[in-house]
């Protein structure tokens, strides 16, 4: 009773609970990030976390498709259309890598997004640390909110 309270008061766009508006700007990564960008007006909760998700996994799919796209490129032609001193020696260390990195932000990628939906469903702000990505989202919403 008192979570619908709560939502009542600080007003939304989108007629969504806060909890539930912020897990939706997280679910289909940063395209959800900026459809609620664009739908919810009110709540700077809400925006807070499209932005964050926006941010966030906007860098991700970018670093995550550049290792994606070296890692196709090296593997074709490590994968024996050049074998020799360029394929084992050069472009092999190259391709694994890339692998590695692809992986690794694959992972983190996943992780992230369970961990920021459960706990925006759950009601608790959890701004990403690492670069000041958190910090960013939030002071990129100040901007285009006009820092009402």
């Amino acid at each position: 009773m008192q979570r619908k309270k709560r939502a009542a008061e600080g007003g939304s766009t989108t007629k969504l609970p806060p909890n539930k508006a912020g897990l939706l700007c997280y679910v289909g990564f940063w395209v959800t990030g900026i459809i609620f960008l664009i739908i919810e007006r009110k709540n700077k909760l809400v925006r807070f976390h499209a932005m964050q998700s926006l941010v966030v996994f906007g860098i991700l799919n970018i670093i995550w498709g550049v290792a994606n796209t070296i890692r196709g490129a090296t593997l074709a032609y490590w994968g024996g259309f050049y074998p020799g001193y360029w394929g084992y020696w050069v472009v092999g260390p190259i391709a694994i890598a890339a692998t590695v990195v692809f992986w690794v932000f694959f992972t983190i990628w996943w992780i992230l997004w369970a961990v920021l939906m459960y706990r925006t469903y759950h009601g608790r702000l959890y701004k990403v640390p690492w670069f000041g990505l958190g910090d960013f989202a939030e002071r990129m919403i100040a901007k285009l909110d006009g820092s009402k």
